[in-house]
């Protein structure tokens, strides 16, 4: 099953990321693919039948933080865990809660996180306070975060915004918004912010009581509102948008203890992330176990996870998670212009490519026998 799905995945949209596929004389498909990671899950209220080859007693425990760990929009947080690609791998993800004001880095700081995703304002801004961190993995190729409007909004695009009131779903969201309206040479003070926050609820009654026109956020916040019954329009220009998204970084000090459960880390992760191109409904499927509220409509959710799987966390590298020097070096301009950041920053001061290969270094079919064991062992999860 999951070998026809890959083949149609791999045939259907060679011309958006490059693979190499071979036929082995057993039949099979193998392809050494390089990824990085992101982070896997710990929650421990489900209990499902996981695949686990390495005793527990040797497992590194990591924390990590994610831009939201409670939806699946991250999908390889929830699958990495749930089909064992993490405890395979030697290590034990535990998601710490991505709702809080302290900045992300800080958990770097004190040790409390030994991974933070960052997107990329965050990521410039850490740089350009010369903090001792660096993106180890670009989880996505291509930001989710953007501007969406009513479907029946008189707002056909950016250049129509001045004089609105634009909802955020987080003040990381502000910098979006503001690099949104200078791509088309818009002043900030154009509009008016307000953070809204990211209850689905909220962000409903926000937009269909006319208080907001419009909402800046991520993929999963536009989930949320069109689960509630609300049809959207994204008026965010591609251009704005093709950047790295959220990046996972980590502290410089670091990186030598935690070489290999760094190493295992990511690979479990790029084996999660690419269950998704292999084949799109079994992670759909694993996803509406670990956040069944999203699936609620199931539709919605199988939006979600078409949208992270073949737009926002696509790969466009050599390999998974390999971070591109001259895209962070291309975006600096706005984030300069907007006072962000103080001036251009060499990205080779803050990107480390030491794990890709190590994180890429795994067949095809290693990641099709996690798939398969969880299938057996649950198959009245199975979306049909």
């Amino acid at each position: 099953m999951f070998y026809n799905s890959y083949l149609t995945f791999v045939l259907g949209t060679i011309v958006y990321t490059s693979v190499s596929v071979f036929i082995n004389l057993k039949g099979g498909y193998n392809m050494k693919s390089t990824t990085k990671f992101v982070l896997g899950a710990a929650f421990g209220g489900l209990a499902l039948s996981m695949v686990s080859t390495t005793p527990a007693s040797a497992l590194t425990d990591l924390n990590v933080i994610t831009a939201n760990n409670g939806s699946c929009s991250i999908y390889a947080q929830h699958v990495g865990r749930l089909t064992g690609a993490y405890e395979s791998n030697g290590v034990e993800v535990n998601l710490l809660n991505s709702e809080t004001t302290i900045p992300y880095v800080a958990f770097l700081d004190t040790g409390d996180a030994e991974y933070v995703m960052l997107d990329s304002a965050q990521v410039l801004q850490m740089a350009n306070a010369g903090q001792p961190g660096s993106v180890v993995y670009e989880a996505y190729n291509f930001a989710s975060e953007g501007i969406v409007v009513p479907a029946d909004s008189p707002i056909k695009g950016l250049n129509d915004l001045p004089g609105s009131v634009i909802g955020l779903a987080s003040d990381r969201d502000e910098i979006t918004t503001l690099i949104a309206l200078d791509s088309v040479g818009l002043p900030g003070d154009s509009i008016e912010t307000v953070v809204v926050g990211d209850a689905g609820p909220v962000m409903v009654d926000a937009l269909t009581s006319g208080r907001i026109d419009g909402f800046a956020g991520g993929s999963s916040d536009r989930a949320n509102i069109q689960a509630g019954g609300v049809a959207i329009r994204n008026i965010t220009p591609m251009a704005v948008s093709a950047n790295p998204g959220n990046s996972f970084a980590m502290w410089d000090s670091r990186m030598d203890e935690l070489d290999g459960a760094t190493a295992g880390f990511l690979r479990g992760w790029a084996m999660a992330q690419h269950m998704g191109v292999l084949d799109t409904k079994f992670v759909i499927s694993v996803c509406a176990v670990a956040t069944p509220e999203v699936f609620e409509n199931m539709q919605t959710g199988s939006n979600l996870i078409n949208g992270s799987v073949y737009i926002y966390q696509l790969r466009r590298t050599n390999k998974y998670g390999e971070p591109r020097n001259w895209i962070w070096a291309q975006i600096q301009g706005p984030y300069i212009g907007l006072g962000e950041i103080d001036g251009f920053i060499d990205p080779a001061t803050f990107v480390d490519h030491r794990f890709i290969d190590r994180a890429s270094d795994w067949d095809t079919y290693e990641v099709v026998e996690l798939m398969d064991a969880w299938a057996a062992a649950n198959p009245d999860k199975m979306v049909p």
